[in-house]
């Protein structure tokens, strides 16, 4: 009798760890993570609009990230930038490492991008990253669709 409860428990401790992997970026290797960030997201940004230099004046913020081998090339409202990224994976977590994003963005406090971004969700349409900047700042999540 103990064995058979026993058997039911860890069926059921398999059952839901399988159902919680598959909610997250657990259990995917470095070169599928890879695959799956290629091509060209766009920023669901928030706030829509820009109004950095004229509160009179506004603009929508338009933000694009585009992913190949071994890059990742931004272009905010125009201003592009070039980064090179890694990716690192674990059993539970994705990340990708952003280094050398350059201060030309107007405010150049788009360098906010450089460094380790947590992958929360990535699939064909969707992808959110969130990063605190190693505790410096507070959290920052970005989303973005294809």
């Amino acid at each position: 009798m103990k064995s058979r409860f026993a058997i039911l428990i860890l069926f059921l401790l398999g059952l839901t760890s399988f159902y919680t992997c598959q909610k997250q970026e657990y259990l995917k290797s470095e070169k599928e993570i890879k695959k799956e960030l290629q091509g060209t997201w766009i920023l669901s940004p928030i706030p829509r609009y820009d109004t950095i230099r004229n509160p009179y004046s506004v603009n929508e913020h338009l933000e694009t990230w585009t992913f190949n081998d071994t890059k990742v090339t931004i272009v905010n409202n125009g201003q592009t930038s070039i980064s090179t990224y890694s990716v690192k994976t674990t059993l539970s977590k994705a990340e990708f490492f952003l280094d050398g994003i350059t201060p030309v963005f107007t405010p150049p406090a788009r360098m906010r991008n450089n460094g380790t971004w947590q992958i929360v969700k990535l699939d064909d349409r969707i992808l959110s990253i969130a990063s605190d900047k190693d505790g410096a700042t507070g959290l920052t999540q970005l989303e973005f669709h294809k």
